[in-house]
């Protein structure tokens, strides 16, 4: 999961051709924890409050509760929203969600109840139903549904895993038919997709297998393929502690995108330089981290022009 995370973060850069990244000073320092160890690492150094500086103006904000939950968001580059409100309940679960606009007034939100092992999403102002998301044991079956606003369900997706968490099965419906699945299988360090498409009375009209990974342990490789098989259009490789080191971005085989990654002996990020081909573009982060390591500051360098993203903690007493 962390690496797909990873593309499909570099990715939407590539799409929107943004020189200017909404809350990147935020963006950078959340990638440096993966899964949950942002609130492990926010618990554990007692922060209140981070602040996230774009030069001297501030990109964003985060503060936290105990737990190290996100309790209240600001984003100042955000045109839509610019607060988010989060609660929890006893047992750390998130229970309510609002989002506020520019001019302080509420947008739109959401609450959640936890019944029976399913997790029930509700639209705060109407207490509309909208989702629900359920993960069965030990049969490690996840299922997730939505609602229009007439309670009737509008789409449904069920994923089945092996015991390491790798799909087997994606199975997803409209309207109460199956229109199309995905099967998973795992050969050889080879990861291969079957995408099965049915018409509207449930009879199946295509099926179409093709080889979607391709892993060389001995050469710390991980590659990536399209539909259209054998043409590579991502490859990876990582050191030792499974850190993605360089990534290679090929379109019509041709490289058009790479992302290096330095660390320091002990495991912390220090250096990344992204290079894009096709618009003569190269970007250089560099990381510093203060006494406690906790990131300091980032140095971006576009194309010679640098500006310094800026990390200010408050904490509790």
């Amino acid at each position: 999961m962390k690496r797909i995370l990873l593309f499909i973060f570099l990715v939407s850069q590539i799409i929107n051709g943004q020189s200017k990244i909404q809350h990147e000073p935020e963006k950078l320092f959340v990638d440096l924890f993966p899964g949950e160890s942002l609130s492990k690492f926010i618990k554990e150094n007692k922060i209140e409050k981070i602040a996230f500086l774009r030069d001297t103006v501030l990109s964003s904000s985060i503060e936290f509760d105990s737990n190290g939950n996100r309790i209240v968001e600001t984003g100042m580059e955000n045109n839509i929203i610019r607060k988010t409100l989060r609660k929890y309940d006893t047992l750390n679960r998130e229970i309510e969600t609002k989002h506020h606009s520019t001019d302080g007034s509420f947008n739109y939100g959401y609450y959640y109840k936890f019944r029976d092992g399913s997790k029930i999403t509700y639209k705060l102002k109407d207490s509309l139903l909208f989702r629900k998301s359920a993960f069965i044991e030990p049969e490690n079956i996840k299922l997730f549904s939505e609602f229009n606003e007439d309670g009737d369900l509008r789409k449904k997706n069920i994923y089945t895993f092996d015991n390491d968490m790798n799909y087997l099965l994606e199975s997803r419906f409209q309207n109460d038919r199956l229109y199309v699945q995905y099967r998973y299988e795992y050969i050889d360090h080879k990861k291969y997709i079957t995408k099965i498409q049915y018409d509207q009375n449930g009879t199946k009209m295509t099926e179409k297998r093709h080889l979607d990974e391709e892993n060389f342990p001995g050469e710390d490789k991980l590659v990536y393929y399209t539909e259209d098989e054998e043409t590579i259009f991502r490859i990876d490789k990582f050191d030792e502690k499974d850190n993605l080191i360089k990534m290679e971005i090929f379109t019509d085989n041709h490289l058009t995108r790479t992302k290096t990654n330095s660390y320091s002996h002990q495991g912390r990020l220090e250096k990344i330089v992204e290079e894009n081909f096709q618009r003569e573009e190269k970007i250089e982060y560099t990381f510093l981290y203060n006494e406690l390591d906790q990131l300091k500051a980032v140095t971006k360098t576009t194309n010679g022009i640098a500006e310094i993203f800026h990390y200010n903690y408050i904490m509790a007493e």
